[in-house]
C-alpha cells in the first residue's frame, strides 16, 4: 500500500471511531407520559451497566427497578409482552437489527481499516462502511416519520460515516492501495527512470523491463558471436580474470564476519556471522524479499523464491562463501570493480572485503 493511500484509510478509521463515540450525545427522543425523554449513549452505557451490575449481584431485576425514569423493569417487560401479543414481534426484531447492523458495521470497518494493507483487504471495509452510509441516509432523508425523535447523535453519526466514505473511495480513485513499485526501496529509490511519482509505476516498469529484455538479448548475441569468432581468446581472458580475483582476494583487507554499511533496500540492516549464533545469513535481492526476511513471515515467502543470496562465514578460513539465489545478477566488488559476476546458482568464496551489490540499482551492503 502507498503512503498516500495508508493516509487515506487511517483518516477514514479516525472518522469512524469519531462516528461511534459521537453517539455519546443524545441520539433520540420519544415522548414519556407527561413529557418528552432523550436518550443519549452515556445513559445508555450507565443504565445498562448499573442494571447488569443489580442482576450478576442479586440473580434477578424487581419490577419496579427504575431503568429511567419514570419506566421501570416491569413496564418494559409488559410493554414488550404486548406488542408480541400484538402480533409485532417481528416489528420489533427488524428494528432491533436496523439499530445494531450499522454499529456492528461501522465498528468492523473501522477495526478493519486501521488493519488494512492493500487492496483485497480494503474491499470489506469499504462494503460495510457504503451499506452503514446507505442506511443512515435512508433513516435521516427517506423515512420522514422518523425525522422529529431523531437528536443530534445520529446526524454526528451519518455525517462523520460519508466523510469516512469519501475518503476511502478517494483511496481507490488514486490508488492509493495498490502496492508500490518493488524496485522501490524504502527511501523512494525507484531504480533507472525513476520519476519519484507513485502513479507512474505501470507502464515505467513495463518499458524498463522491456528495455532490459532487449539490452540482455543484444548482450548476450555480442557474446555468442565473440566466442564463435576467439574461443581461444575468452579462455585467456577467464584464466587472466581468475588470477586477477585470487590477487585481489590475498591483498585486501581478511573479513571478519562482519556485514553492515547498507544502502538501498539493506540501508540499516546489519549482520554480525562472528559473534552470533549462526555463521550464515540469507538475504533478500529486492524490497519484498527483505521485507518478508526481517519479519519471518510466511506471507512473503513467495517473494523469497528466486530473489535471495545465502552468504556463509567460515570462521577458519577467514572467508565468505556466497551462493547466489537470484533471478537479478550479484556483483561482487572490491577496490570499486567487479571482480564476480554471481548469476542465479553460482557460488563465490570472498576472502578480503567487498562489497555486495545487486546488479543494475544500488543496492549493497559492506562485507566487512
Amino acid at each position: 500500500m502507498r503512503k498516500h493511500g495508508r493516509l487515506m484509510k487511517n483518516i477514514a478509521g479516525l472518522l469512524l471511531l469519531l462516528a461511534l463515540l459521537s453517539l455519546l450525545f443524545p441520539f433520540c427522543k420519544f415522548n414519556a407520559g407527561d413529557g418528552n425523554m432523550t436518550l443519549s449513549g452515556i445513559e445508555v452505557i450507565k443504565t445498562g451497566g448499573k442494571a447488569g451490575y443489580t442482576y450478576f449481584k442479586e440473580g434477578r431485576l424487581s419490577e419496579n427497578y427504575v431503568i429511567k425514569a419514570p419506566y421501570t423493569w416491569g413496564d418494559i417487560r409488559d410493554s414488550v409482552s404486548y406488542i408480541n401479543h400484538a402480533g409485532g414481534a417481528n416489528i420489533l426484531v427488524f428494528c432491533a437489527v436496523a439499530i445494531a447492523v450499522p454499529l456492528v458495521l461501522c465498528f468492523l470497518s473501522m477495526f478493519m481499516l486501521f488493519m488494512a494493507e492493500g487492496k483485497k483487504t480494503m474491499f470489506m471495509p469499504t462494503l460495510f462502511t457504503l451499506v452503514v452510509v446507505a442506511e443512515m441516509l435512508l433513516i435521516v432523508f427517506g423515512i420522514t416519520p422518523l425525522r422529529p425523535f431523531l437528536k443530534i447523535g445520529v446526524y454526528l453519526f451519518t455525517i462523520l460515516n460519508v466523510i469516512a466514505l469519501l475518503f476511502i473511495i478517494a483511496g481507490w480513485i488514486t490508488g492509493g492501495y495498490r502496492q508500490p513499485d518493488k524496485r522501490q526501496s524504502r527511501y523512494g529509490y525507484g531504480g533507472k527512470g525513476d520519476t519519484n511519482n507513485d502513479g507512474d509505476d505501470g507502464d515505467n516498469n513495463r518499458s524498463y523491463r522491456r528495455k532490459r529484455r532487449k539490452t540482455r538479448r543484444k548482450t548476450k548475441k555480442k557474446k555468442k558471436t565473440k566466442k564463435d569468432k576467439s574461443s581461444d581468446d575468452d579462455n585467456k581472458k577467464e584464466n587472466n580474470e581468475d588470477s586477477k580475483n585470487k590477487e585481489k582476494k590475498v591483498s585486501g583487507e581478511p573479513v571478519t564476519g562482519v556485514i553492515s554499511n547498507g544502502s538501498g533496500i539493506y540501508h540499516g540492516l546489519s549482520w554480525n556471522l562472528k559473534d552470533g549464533k549462526d555463521a550464515s545469513v540469507t538475504i533478500g535481492t529486492t524490497f519484498d524479499a527483505v521485507e518478508a526476511l526481517e519479519s519471518g513471515s510466511l506471507r512473503g515467502i513467495d517473494s523469497i523464491a528466486e530473489n535471495n543470496c545465502r552468504i556463509v562465514f567460515d570462521a577458519a578460513a577467514k572467508q565468505y562463501n556466497i551462493e547466489s539465489h537470484s533471478k537479478q545478477a550479484v556483483l561482487i566488488l572490491q577496490d570499486g570493480k567487479v571482480v564476480k559476476w554471481l548469476k542465479n546458482g553460482d557460488s563465490y568464496a570472498v576472502t578480503s572485503k567487498a562489497v555486495l551489490q545487486v546488479d543494475g540499482r544500488r543496492d549493497a551492503v559492506k562485507l566487512g
